[in-house]
């Protein structure tokens, strides 16, 4: 993953990127996989180019488990992330109901299994004020 102020800039980035792995490494960028996103408050297209191939410009991509997304919000991430807490909670609901666990031990099982599925990730995510 590679930032960037500009569509010059850009190009110069994977141009260099792309030298470095031909003669270092005997590799290359494929330029039908390679994407370009742009995060910004107000949508805009770009045209990057790598020699005379146009580069695909995506609304959104997921990198180490994490969503990025053109207006740089994580809503789609974060909705994600609480229903698959919501399932897991779900999935140990009769444990945390059950009379057998004690209060601690349930808040212990609530933090590890549950809470922990909710952030995980979290740390890319964009604060905002809703």
């Amino acid at each position: 993953m590679t930032t960037v102020q500009n569509e010059i800039n850009l190009e110069r980035a994977l141009e260099s990127l792309d030298d470095i792995l031909k003669s270092n490494y005997k590799m290359k960028i494929n330029r039908k996989k390679t994407e370009v996103l742009v995060c910004s408050k107000d949508p805009e297209n770009i045209k990057i180019k790598m020699d005379e191939d146009a580069l695909k410009q995506a609304p959104n991509f997921k990198y180490l488990d994490s969503i990025f997304t053109e207006d740089g919000k994580n809503k789609e991430e974060t909705i994600q992330r609480l229903k698959e807490a919501k399932v897991m909670f779900n999935n140990k609901k009769q444990l945390l109901y059950s009379n057998n666990l004690s209060l601690e031990m349930k808040k212990k099982l609530r933090k590890s299994c549950i809470w922990n599925v909710a952030v995980c990730g979290s740390e890319t995510w964009t604060l905002g004020k809703n």
